[in-house]
């Protein structure tokens, strides 16, 4: 799918609104969400960062969700600026056009900048999933008759 000149633009532009501190909590919040998507595509032969947009995308989730509605709300105002109608009227009416579409952009921007940070990014991910997955080796190895007596 080619991208015109303008779009790449209007994409380094607003670039600016994904919230870098976000990005790591984002990805620890979802870390169970992430270890299963990796290990239901683990033989597919794609680079982390690949595996990572793909989940992106597959959940649409936000990297900041408060961010996310502020940049929203300010779609909204530029959009409705000309316009002289009821303002709820006008801001249900601009979900209903414009929201998938908004929310689907702010999806590949963020995937954009997963490129952007992705030699500082792709370590730490590696690192939460590594401590995941010994979390939870460490949890099938333990005896049983342990468990229990560890509970009482």
């Amino acid at each position: 799918m080619a991208v015109d000149e303008a779009t790449k633009k209007q994409d380094a532009l607003e670039l600016y609104q994904i919230d870098d501190k976000a990005i790591v909590p984002f990805f620890k919040s979802h870390l169970e969400e992430l270890g299963k998507y990796l290990h239901e595509h683990k033989d597919e032969d794609l680079s982390l960062l690949v595996k990572l947009k793909q989940f992106i995308r597959t959940y649409r989730l936000p990297f900041n969700m408060q961010r996310y509605m502020e940049v929203q709300r300010t779609y909204i105002q530029q959009s409705l600026q000309n316009q002289m109608q009821d303002r709820q009227v006008a801001v249900s009416h601009w979900i209903q056009e414009h929201a998938c579409r908004h929310r689907n952009r702010m999806i590949q921007l963020q995937c954009l900048y997963l490129e952007k940070i992705k030699d500082k990014l792709i370590p730490e991910v590696q690192a939460m999933l590594e401590k995941r997955l010994e979390k939870l080796q460490g949890l099938h190895t333990e005896n049983p008759a342990e468990k229990d007596s560890q509970s009482k």
